[in-house]
């Protein structure tokens, strides 16, 4: 019996028919009876032939003995031939090749940096599904507007749903007996938007109390009843000041306070 060589009995061989080129194993080739079959063009062949290790050539009476040990039988039907895999040109091995492998790295496969950095990507992309699907309950809050608005310059929002009635800010009111109708009184006054975005016009609440501080009458009023001009409009912009104007009825004279409430 001939003793392998000290490659770990890898070695090569070439189809005779598309010339490609396998890696195999000498335990491959006492199994196939040196007949094979190419795994690539199915041509059957002799293994033996331009069989050599890696290293060289090999010793000059291998393939006697490999011959002799085989004990061809031509009455044996031919194996199929399925190489572990065709082998390329030789190279050099780059450090990381050599460290890891030839294969492509995924991005996680750089150890503990690459999952940091994935995991605060992660993170990054909860936090902005977040703000973007709570987003208009978010606006109301001043601390969380500008990243809602800026995450609407990337995503689609509606502006007509923004609300924040905490930063309208009543500039001036004014209730008198109306001039022409009679038992009516005539509101008056005007409103800002401090919000650093465009909101919804609001409803306008306008609650009478006495002396005492009961309330007498109160009323929900809508954008088209108080707005003086344009009353199908329904934004309000950053800073703009809204007039307005309403007609009432005259509650008499236990009415002496009056409260204005945005919503």
């Amino acid at each position: 019996m001939y003793k392998s060589t000290h490659l770990g009995d890898v070695m090569e061989t070439t189809c005779d028919q598309c010339h490609s080129r396998f890696r195999l194993t000498e335990k491959q080739l006492k199994q196939a009876y040196g007949k094979v079959r190419c795994g690539e063009c199915g041509f059957t062949f002799n293994a033996l032939n331009g069989l050599k290790n890696y290293e060289g050539e090999l010793p000059p009476d291998y393939y006697e003995q490999l011959e002799n040990d085989l004990e061809i039988d031509e009455t044996q039907p031919i194996k199929d031939f399925e190489p572990e895999m065709e082998i390329g040109e030789r190279r050099e091995l780059s450090l990381h090749e050599a460290m890891y492998g030839s294969e492509r790295r995924s991005f996680f496969s750089f150890g503990p940096l690459g999952w940091f950095i994935g995991i605060l990507l992660l993170l990054a992309v909860g936090l902005a599904q977040v703000i973007y699907y709570q987003r208009y309950e978010l606006i109301e809050d001043p601390r969380y507007q500008q990243q809602v608005i800026n995450l609407c310059q990337l995503l689609p929002c509606a502006e007509t749903a923004f609300a924040s009635t905490e930063q309208l800010r009543l500039l001036e009111r004014n209730v008198f007996t109306h001039p022409v109708a009679n038992n009516a009184l005539m509101v008056t006054g005007s409103f800002t938007n401090q919000a650093p975005f465009r909101q919804k016009l609001p409803e306008m609440l306008i609650s009478l109390f006495d002396v005492r501080g009961k309330l007498i009458a109160n009323r929900l009023f809508k954008p088209a009843e108080y707005l003086l001009e344009d009353k199908n409009r329904g934004i309000i912009n950053p800073d703009a000041v809204v007039q307005f104007r309403l007609e009432i009825v005259d509650p008499g004279t236990d009415a002496l306070t009056y409260e204005f409430e945005f919503f």
